[in-house]
């Protein structure tokens, strides 16, 4: 593990100014604080998207996360992403456009004023290239670097590095973008997505760090770990009437518990 962290090192080295793909993640974190330490504050842009896609903590999250590693230059970046069809209909290959549209977006920016020049890069890690992933095609395809890739970093270890470093997203659990908490086919509009937002934020206010507010029509089934279901079920009368006044007909909690990519379950068994 240590000689992937010096290889990570060593391959931003290879840059002399870089724009960071950044959400606030452990991953882009770890990214970005060693571009900063390797190539100075002065060298490195931070660009973060933000979308009726993106909840509004994970964006303040991102902004203060930026701050603590002393970046100077931090740009917000609006995508229309609902806007375009090959989105919005939220089809299986969602990712791909969504990704698409971010990374042309940025290097856009990249191409013209104070920015130009300087080279784009973004936080998959290793694990990303075993998993269904689509949004990996368009990183190919736009030909943007993925520099834990290049080291050979898996999740875990880039957890236990950021713990070494003492970032505080060491521990901070894994995110998506909203859309993957509704089925494939089912259009994506701002009402409904601020509405999982909003129940998502009120399931984490009541201490549940991890977890998803899946959503079909007007059932909302919530994923927790299997160890905070019992805890989950003691809140229940409260956590329906909150879900209720969102809208929602029934609430339900899914058995098996919380897992990524469970809206790919039935396409891809």
């Amino acid at each position: 593990m240590v000689h992937k962290y010096r290889k990570l090192k060593v391959f931003v080295r290879r840059s002399s100014r870089v724009a960071v793909a950044f959400s606030g993640g452990v991953d882009s974190t770890l990214l970005l604080k060693v571009c900063v330490d390797e190539l100075g504050p002065e060298n490195v842009v931070a660009l973060t998207a933000y979308s009726p896609l993106v909840p509004e903590e994970e964006l303040n999250r991102a902004v203060s996360t930026a701050g603590d590693l002393g970046v100077t230059r931090h740009l917000i970046v609006n995508t229309p992403d609902i806007e375009d069809e090959n989105i919005r209909r939220n089809p299986e290959d969602r990712c791909y456009h969504c990704k698409k549209m971010i990374l042309t977006a940025f290097l856009k920016i990249l191409e013209n004023g104070s920015e130009k020049g300087y080279r784009l890069i973004e936080g998959s890690n290793r694990d990303d290239t075993g998993e269904h992933r689509p949004g990996r095609r368009a990183v190919k395809e736009l030909d943007v670097c993925s520099p834990l890739i290049e080291a050979g970093l898996t999740k875990y270890e880039i957890r236990k590095i950021s713990k070494e470093l003492g970032l505080t997203t060491w521990d901070t659990p894994s995110q998506s973008c909203l859309a993957t908490r509704f089925p494939y086919g089912e259009i994506l509009c701002k009402e409904e997505l601020r509405k999982v937002e909003e129940g998502e934020a009120y399931l984490k206010g009541l201490g549940f760090r991890e977890c998803r507010l899946r959503h079909h029509d007007d059932i909302a089934r919530i994923e927790v770990p299997g160890s905070e279901h019992e805890r989950l079920i003691s809140n229940s009368s409260e956590i329906v009437g909150k879900l209720k006044s969102l809208g929602y007909g029934y609430v339900t909690f899914d058995m098996v518990g919380l897992r990524s990519g469970s809206m790919d379950e039935r396409n891809h068994t």
